[in-house]
């Protein structure tokens, strides 16, 4: 969940590459990043946190446990060194689901690495119209006053000189707080996250209407799973066996964990409700969302971005407008 996060993936993450990066260059290749962070996360305490106050003080507890993050990775380079001839199943697109995924797909799409939510929007704007200025070009002879698609000359021209968007100037402090946000999105995803959820929107039904907004999600489900052990997969087999061993070991005990957690964060929110963890984040993605629903004219959520993107940039380099474009501004003298 975007603000729900155990805040030792980023010291694990950060570890892990250093050891990873230190091994021989006949050798690093034959370890999976993503693995070796499931088994050194699932061998160290949960620091779960879903406020911004809540990531200060874990980053604090977390600091403290630099030695035993070192160890856990350094063993986890132990038991994880890749099979050649073994080819895992990887974990299917619906466990992987969260907001910090779609962007990262949506960075692949456009070949821009520090993309951000906020940038989003005019990046997209520009990829298509380029799109449709390198259609229109290639078809010159039928191009009129307006080009053929209805572009001005001197429009298709300016995109066609930068036939790629440009990537846009991120501050080193933000794009800091992208890469830290951008960690969810690895092939790696804890077990009992969408079991949580699930258990804690049920139970929901159960509580008066008034008292749902003192009971946040993201508060129920860190702290649940700071009191569950630590059970992260990067398979499809290994996810099914770690649900199969919670179901084995913990079943009877979650449904009752669950509910003591929404009573717990009714009670402190009743007291003051902290700010999401990555809330400036969040309301970047919410504004890019609105924005990219009216180009295109229609719904666009960070579950079906992608998949839109995708088409529209399809039609536009068939030649197609299918956005609602932004007016021309006129160039300066």
């Amino acid at each position: 969940m975007e603000s729900c996060r155990n805040v030792l993936l980023e010291y694990v993450y950060k570890e892990a590459n250093a050891q990873i990066e230190g091994l021989g260059v006949g050798i690093k290749h034959k370890y999976n990043l993503e693995e070796v962070m499931a088994y050194a996360l699932n061998r160290l305490p949960p620091m779960f946190a879903s406020t911004d106050f809540e990531l200060q003080v874990k980053r604090q507890e977390c600091d403290k446990l630099r030695d035993q993050v070192f160890k856990a990775v350094r063993q986890s380079l132990i038991a994880v060194r890749r099979d050649p001839l073994r080819q895992p199943e990887p974990l299917a697109d619906v466990e992987l689901a969260n907001a910090p995924f779609a962007l990262r797909g949506v960075r692949e799409i456009l070949n821009s690495r520090t993309l951000t939510w906020f940038d989003l929007p005019t990046v997209i704007e520009k990829e298509l119209e380029g799109a449709i200025a390198r259609y229109n070009s290639g078809n010159s002879k039928y191009s009129s006053k307006y080009g053929t698609l209805g572009m001005r000359q001197t429009n298709a021209q300016m995109y066609l000189r930068k036939s790629a968007p440009a990537t846009p100037v991120v501050s080193e402090l933000k794009k800091k707080e992208y890469e830290v946000y951008m960690i969810e999105a690895n092939h790696i995803v804890h077990s009992l996250e969408r079991l949580v959820i699930r258990m804690a929107q049920t139970r929901a039904q159960s509580f008066p209407q008034g008292e749902l907004r003192f009971i946040r999600l993201e508060d129920v489900l860190a702290r649940t799973l700071n009191r569950l052990p630590p059970l992260y997969a990067t398979s499809n087999k290994g996810l099914g066996h770690l649900r199969q061993y919670a179901q084995l070991n913990i079943g009877s005990e979650l449904a009752i964990i669950v509910y003591e957690s929404m009573l717990e964060t009714r009670k402190a929110n009743y007291q003051r409700i902290n700010p999401l963890m990555f809330y400036k984040i969040r309301h970047e993605r919410e504004q890019a969302l609105i924005n990219l629903s009216k180009l295109f004219s229609k719904e666009i959520k960070w579950q079906n971005l992608e998949q839109e993107l995708g088409m529209a940039l399809e039609l536009a380099r068939g030649g197609t407008v299918c956005w609602v474009r932004s007016p021309v501004k006129a160039s300066p003298a």
